[in-house]
């Protein structure tokens, strides 16, 4: 238990971290690449061609690579048949998102058409 306790006092500590951000923002792009790649049953060496890089190249992104450009990521995700969805909300909020299973003729919505709740609302992540 004492193992426990400290790792959350370390989470509390880190929180407001740049680096400690950057680095939870990367673990978690690389397995949303990881968790893409199973699902499409695609190998890095698969990856790479459909990027035209090196597999070390992307062995290098899998395992945390820091110097991602955002056109890397775009490319990363087009590849994987996905977009790259960035968002920023405000501290001590969660952004919770979900795809549509099925494309959707976007010319049948109006110019109010806001999916979201409450425009420029937030949910709790209570």
């Amino acid at each position: 238990m004492k193992l426990e306790k400290w790792y959350k006092e370390k989470l509390r500590e880190f929180r407001d971290d740049v680096d400690f951000l950057t680095e939870t923002a990367i673990i978690d792009f690389t397995e949303k690449i990881v968790n893409k790649m199973q699902k499409m049953g695609m190998s890095r060496a698969d990856l790479a061609g459909k990027l035209g890089v090196s597999k070390p190249f992307i062995t290098k992104v899998l395992n945390g690579n820091p110097n991602l450009t955002i056109r890397s990521m775009v490319a990363i995700a087009r590849a994987l048949d996905c977009d790259l969805n960035l968002e920023m909300c405000p501290k001590g909020f969660e952004i919770r998102t979900f795809a549509v299973a099925k494309k959707i003729d976007t010319g049948k919505f109006t110019e109010s058409f806001n999916p979201v709740v409450g425009e420029g609302e937030y949910a709790s992540a209570a």
